[in-house]
């Protein structure tokens, strides 16, 4: 009886512990789209964007995210991955220079500078 009891003690621990790693790495993974309408909103409350814009900004960044997710999964040191991850960046500043007015590139530029600080 007792070697049940242990044995079945060990068997709920190690489902309770499967449950909770599995709820933590959903935490940490979220859509391209959740992350993008995140950052669509904080951008929005930094220059005020209209819907227009707001439209386009969720559209570029959804793009970005998903071609980064990708990129993600592979090594850090691979070239590739570095490139990518430039051109990315590169290809969303190109976009919010297109989508943004001057004032509002100027404020989104003054904030990555203070945000690198």
């Amino acid at each position: 009886m007792k070697k049940y009891f242990s044995l079945l003690s060990f068997i709920a621990l190690f489902f309770i512990g499967m449950q909770f790693s599995t709820a933590q790495n959903a935490d940490r993974q979220q859509s391209p789209e959740a992350i993008a309408k995140q950052k669509t909103y904080e951008l929005h409350e930094l220059v005020n964007l209209t819907g227009g814009q707001q439209s386009a900004i969720f559209k570029v960044l959804v793009d970005a995210e998903q071609n980064m997710g990708e990129l993600v999964k592979r090594d850090k040191s691979d070239k590739l991955r570095q490139e990518g991850v430039k051109t990315v960046n590169e290809r969303v500043e190109e976009n919010f220079k297109k989508i943004l007015t001057p004032e509002q590139y100027k404020t989104y530029q003054a904030s990555l500078v203070t945000d690198k600080k």
